[in-house]
C-alpha cells in the first residue's frame, strides 16, 4: 500500500474524484460525506476506525483499503463494491447491503447483527469469527463463495434455500438457524454446532461433516445426505447394514 497523503482528507471527499492514498484513520466522516454528492471512489485509502454511522454510501467502492475497526453501523451500502483490502471488526449492524459485492476482503470479526443481506456476494472472503446472527428474514438471499467462516456465529440466522459453494464453516456457530433447502457443496462442517439448526432439505452429500457421533443423526435430521455418510452414521451408531 502506498504512503498515504498529508493533503486535506476531508477536502478530497468533495471533489467528485477518487480518494486515493488518503488516511482518514479515526475520522468522524458523516458531515462531510453527507454535504458531498456520492457515491464515492476510495483507493488505496485508511480508514481504520472510521465513525460512517448512518450515512448512505450506495454505490461506493472501495479498493485495497484499510477499514478495520470502522462503524457503518445501519449504513444505506446497497451496490456497494470492496475489492481487496480490509474491513476486519467493522460494525455493519443494521445496514442495508442489498446487492453489495465483496471480493478477496479481510472482514474477520465483522458484525452483521439484523443487517439485511439481499442479493449480497462475498466471493473469497477471510470471515473468521463473523457475526452474522438474526440477519433480517426480508428478502435474506446472498452468496458465499469459496469464504472462510471458521467460528462464525450464524445463529437465528434466516438462509433457507441458501447455496454455499466451497465455505468452510468449521467450528461456526450455527444454532438455530433456518437452513432449509440450503444447498452445501465443497463445504466443510467439521465440529459445526447444529443444535437446533432446521435442515429440512438441505443438501448436504458435498460438506465434509467431520467426526460422526453418536448426536449426529439428531442434529442432520430432515437434511439429505450420501449413501457414504449415512454409512458412517451407522458406524457411529454401531449399526450393522446387511444389504
Amino acid at each position: 500500500m502506498s504512503e498515504p497523503s498529508t493533503a486535506d482528507p476531508l477536502a478530497a471527499l468533495a471533489t467528485g474524484a477518487p480518494v486515493e492514498g488518503v488516511d482518514l484513520t479515526d475520522t468522524d466522516l458523516r458531515a462531510a460525506l453527507a454535504a458531498a454528492d456520492g457515491p464515492w471512489l476510495f483507493r488505496r485509502c485508511v480508514l481504520d476506525g472510521a465513525d460512517l454511522h448512518g450515512l448512505d454510501l450506495s454505490g461506493t467502492a472501495f479498493e485495497r483499503c484499510t477499514v478495520t475497526g470502522a462503524s457503518l453501523l445501519g449504513c444505506s451500502l446497497d451496490q456497494l463494491r470492496v475489492d481487496g483490502g480490509s474491513f476486519a471488526g467493522c460494525n455493519f449492524s443494521e445496514a442495508d447491503l442489498s446487492d453489495a459485492q465483496f471480493h478477496d476482503v479481510d472482514m474477520s470479526r465483522a458484525r452483521f447483527t439484523s443487517a439485511l443481506l439481499a442479493d449480497t456476494r462475498f466471493e473469497a472472503c477471510r470471515m473468521i469469527g463473523a457475526n452474522l446472527s438474526n440477519l433480517r428474514d426480508l428478502a435474506v438471499s446472498f452468496v458465499l463463495d469459496g469464504s472462510n467462516l471458521q467460528l462464525a456465529n450464524l445463529q437465528d440466522a434466516h438462509l433457507r434455500g441458501l447455496r454455499l459453494t466451497g465455505v468452510d464453516l468449521t467450528e461456526a456457530d450455527l444454532r438455530g438457524a433456518d437452513l432449509r433447502d440450503a444447498v452445501f457443496q465443497n463445504c466443510r462442517l467439521r465440529n459445526t454446532d447444529l443444535s437446533h439448526t432446521r435442515l429440512a432439505g438441505a443438501d448436504l452429500r458435498g460438506a465434509d461433516l467431520g467426526e460422526i457421533t453418536a448426536d449426529t443423526p439428531r442434529q442432520l435430521r430432515g437434511a439429505v445426505i450420501s449413501a457414504a455418510q449415512a454409512a458412517d452414521v451407522c458406524r457411529a451408531l454401531d449399526l450393522v447394514v446387511i444389504d
